[in-house]
């Protein structure tokens, strides 16, 4: 039995149809696709459409990369070292290459791991030592007020975008 509780628009589409359909057709690459790299995803950060956009807002576009939501927004930002009101075009090229990597790395992490985005080992000492699961899942999303796990300077929770994230004001400087 399957339940549907909200849907505007349904409809059944053959294989063929998927990749021509209108909504399908305007998606960016899947951050799951593994055949995707580092390379093409920097390089589609600095193309025309997007280079000179705010990251806060590019990440939840799904026309920029696929399968990005609020919480990888914060999580790939913090990992990059970039404040989410930069611009890839105000970015170094070692800026875009961290995010390109990030971009890649924790949406992939993030699934074969049950939603943690921070470093592996981090989480597991954190669990092991009695930290609650939102205190050791992500490196930064949801985690105002608590020390960051790099510098220990506290993280702070902003309005971007018309969305909250999470930035270390040390770690992901603006300027």
């Amino acid at each position: 039995m399957g339940a549907l509780y909200s849907a505007s628009d349904i409809e059944v589409l053959t294989a063929e149809s998927v990749p021509t359909h209108p909504y399908i057709a305007r998606l960016g690459p899947d951050t799951l696709d593994t055949a995707l790299t580092p390379a093409e995803v920097a390089e589609r950060t600095l193309s025309a459409p997007f280079h000179r956009r705010q990251f806060a807002t590019l990440l939840l576009d799904q026309g920029f990369l696929g399968g990005i939501g609020n919480y990888l927004r914060t999580e790939i930002l913090y990992v990059a070292g970039i404040h989410p009101s930069k611009r890839p075009v105000d970015c170094t090229a070692e800026q875009i290459a961290a995010f390109a990597a990030a971009a890649l790395a924790l949406p992939q992490q993030s699934y074969r791991h049950n939603g943690i985005t921070n470093d592996l080992a981090l989480a597991t000492h954190l669990k092991q030592t009695g930290y609650r699961r939102r205190d050791y899942r992500h490196w930064a999303f949801g985690r105002q007020g608590k020390p960051c796990h790099r510098c220990g300077n506290t993280i702070a929770k902003i309005m971007i975008g018309g969305r909250r994230c999470y930035i270390c004001p040390q770690c992901q400087r603006l300027n």
